[in-house]
Order: structure tokens, then C-alpha cells, then sequence
């Protein structure tokens, strides 16, 4: 009978034992599922975290937002270590890589999760201090401190201010923020940097729709404008325009439209388009269709107060000289004939001298196509 009981005894002993390492194994399982989406094969050159293996589109689960959570590409960072140091730009730590999770979840892209804090961390971490934390955009510094990390990994709600269903796009320009929103939901937040309101003028390179290329001196004003509107087209690669040089652009607004741009500061500094960061205008015109409503929110008044309000249109720099353009000067000689010989006596007449006419005025080029 003894014996009977130490073998059970030692059953237990050995159950008990395995338990743990069987736990602990499925949970190595569970932390590394996300790093090993984020790292496998497919991902976009520029570090975006991939889609799920279901997914026919290049749009990276960063993009997916709560629908890559749901859908399981992207697993819940569930509990949360206390952050006891800062993270900022350029440093390389675990904790990175819980950050960057959960911007993921929330459906901000800041690039792969791989524990490097690199600008498009960065800019992901401003757009979630300007927009969910209220922190003034001017007041951001980008460093992610205990006390934003604790809000980036509490309750959060991104709502649209516009009840819409299917896809709308709500730019605010106080906050240099664009959210795309399918059936309410967000689907992308991105930090942006819009018009600047200065005044410029500037010889510029123009793709036209038939294939070739106008330089042209041009002028104009640096606003971006509230109002409603909706995608008109599309362009894939770059853009040659007289707004600068656009990545990948969607317009609204006639010459306006959200692009990339390798320069998306924390201010605005555009000539009027909405500026995003390279890693997100790859796979922003898979997000959205042409008619998609655009409400531009500008702090002052609702878009619906302008409605489709127009830009402020380019005009042609008066000052500019076209470099092909070629000028003459004419210039006029009038010769005096000799008076005609009479049999009179000779008389004294004093010489004169015609005056020389005039040079023609300088030849002008035509006004640049207003277009």
C-alpha cells in the first residue's frame, strides 16, 4: 500500500513539474507571433508591418488598425510592463517594440515592430500626443514618457467627427493629423504637415497630362482650406507640379491632395497639400476611392460653413525670365539729304544734324499659360 502511494506521489510531482514549462512555452509562442509578422517575408521596403496571409492588398496591418487586431493579424499587447525611462528617437529598446504594438492596434503606422524608435515611430508617436493625448502641436517633443506611455496603453477612443459610412478621410489642421475612417472605425491616423499661409514664387518643373514638361516662374499662397470635398484622382509614382513635387498624390481639391514627401516636419511647411510621411503614401491610395468624402477641419468653422471652398490659384511670377527666351533691340538711323545746288550766291548754311531716333522698346514673351 505504501508503495501504491508513492507512485501516485510521484505522479503528481511529475504533472506538476511538466505544467509550467508547457505554460511558459505557449507564452514564448504568443510574444513573438507579432514580431514574427512583423519580420516575415512581403513586408514593404520601407518597414511597414505586412498584412495578413489573406489579404491580396499591399496595405500593412499598421493600416488595418482594429480590423488587424480582430482579424488576428496583429496580437493585443494585453498586460503592459510600467515604463521607468524615456523613449525617444533613435534609441533601441524591447519596450520600443510594445510601443510600437500597440500604435498598431490603435491604427497609427509607425513601421515595423522591431524595437528601433526611427522617424516613423516618431512621427506615429507625435500624431498620438497631438490627437488622443491634447497635447498642443507645438508643445510635442516626440519623447514618449512613462506618463504618454501609460496613455497610449489605456482606454482609447478615436472617433469620427463625421458620421459616415463606407470611407471619409478628416484632416484637422490644428492638430496636423489625417485619419482615414471605414464605417466609423479608423483605419489609418497619420501625422501631416499642411499649407504654411506664406507667399512664393518660384521657377517650377510642370508634368502635363500629354506627357511632356513646362518650366514656368510661378506664384502663389500656401493654404490648405477647410471645407467638404472628395478624391478626384489618382497618380502612381511621382508628380512634377506647381505645388513641388508629390509622391504618389490623391487629389481633392484641384491642385490639392494628400502625398508623400520625404520632408513632413512638425508645422506645416507645404504649399497647400497634405503632406504624409513616405512609409504611409505607399499603400494611402489603396485606402481610399475616388468620390471618398475629404472634410477639411480648420479650427475656426465646421467644413460644412465653406463647403468645396477653392484654393488660392497660382499665378505667373511677373518677374520670372524665361532662360529660352530670346530679346532684340532695333535701332533706327534717318540720314539727312543735301540741299539741291542753286545759281544764287553762295549762302552760309549752318549744319545740322537729325536726331537719332529712339531705340525700340525691349521684346517681351507672352504671359505664362495662367493654367
Amino acid at each position: 500500500m505504501a508503495s501504491v502511494y508513492t507512485r501516485r506521489r510521484l505522479l503528481v510531482v511529475a504533472v506538476v513539474s511538466v505544467l509550467p514549462i508547457a505554460v511558459w512555452t505557449r507564452s514564448r509562442t504568443s510574444a513573438t507571433s507579432y514580431h514574427d509578422i512583423a519580420a516575415a517575408p512581403g513586408q514593404s521596403t520601407t518597414g511597414s508591418a505586412p498584412l495578413p496571409a489573406t489579404t491580396s492588398t499591399s496595405i500593412p496591418a499598421g493600416a488595418q488598425g482594429v480590423a488587424a487586431v480582430e482579424a488576428g493579424a496583429v496580437e493585443p499587447t494585453g498586460s503592459v510592463p510600467p515604463l521607468d525611462h524615456d523613449l525617444s528617437l533613435g534609441m533601441t529598446d524591447p519596450k520600443v517594440t510594445v510601443l510600437q504594438s500597440r500604435l498598431i492596434e490603435l491604427a497609427f503606422d509607425p513601421g515595423p515592430a522591431d524595437g528601433y524608435f526611427g522617424e516613423q515611430t516618431l512621427r506615429s508617436v507625435w500624431a498620438f500626443d497631438k490627437l488622443v493625448a491634447g497635447t498642443p502641436r507645438e508643445q510635442v517633443s516626440g519623447v514618449v514618457s512613462p506618463v504618454l506611455w501609460d496613455a497610449v496603453h489605456g482606454p482609447v477612443d478615436i472617433t469620427a467627427r463625421r458620421d459616415r459610412g463606407g470611407t471619409h478621410v478628416e484632416v484637422y489642421l490644428p492638430e496636423q493629423v489625417a485619419v482615414v475612417f471605414t464605417d466609423g472605425s479608423p483605419r489609418l491616423v497619420t501625422h501631416v504637415s499642411t499649407g504654411d499661409g506664406e507667399q512664393w514664387c518660384q521657377e517650377v518643373t510642370i508634368d502635363n497630362d500629354d506627357g511632356t514638361q513646362s518650366v514656368k516662374g510661378r506664384c502663389g499662397i500656401s493654404t490648405t482650406p477647410g471645407g467638404v470635398y472628395h478624391f478626384e484622382r489618382k497618380i502612381d509614382g511621382w508628380r512634377n507640379a506647381a505645388l513641388g513635387r508629390l509622391y504618389k498624390p490623391v487629389y481633392f481639391n484641384y491642385g490639392i491632395a494628400i502625398h508623400g514627401a520625404t520632408n513632413v516636419p512638425n508645422q506645416p511647411a507645404s504649399r497647400g497639400c497634405v503632406r504624409t510621411p513616405m512609409h504611409i503614401a505607399e499603400y494611402f491610395p489603396d485606402l481610399v476611392g475616388i468620390g471618398d468624402d475629404v472634410f477639411v477641419f480648420d479650427g475656426v468653422k465646421e467644413p460644412e460653413h465653406y463647403g468645396a471652398q477653392l484654393p488660392v490659384f497660382d499665378w505667373p511670377d511677373p518677374d520670372w525670365i524665361d532662360p529660352n527666351s530670346t530679346t532684340t533691340t532695333t535701332t533706327t538711323t534717318t540720314t539727312v539729304p543735301s540741299p539741291p545746288s542753286t545759281s544764287a550766291a553762295p549762302m552760309t548754311t549752318p549744319a545740322t544734324t537729325a536726331p537719332q531716333a529712339e531705340p525700340a522698346p525691349l521684346a517681351t514673351e507672352p504671359p505664362a499659360d495662367p493654367g
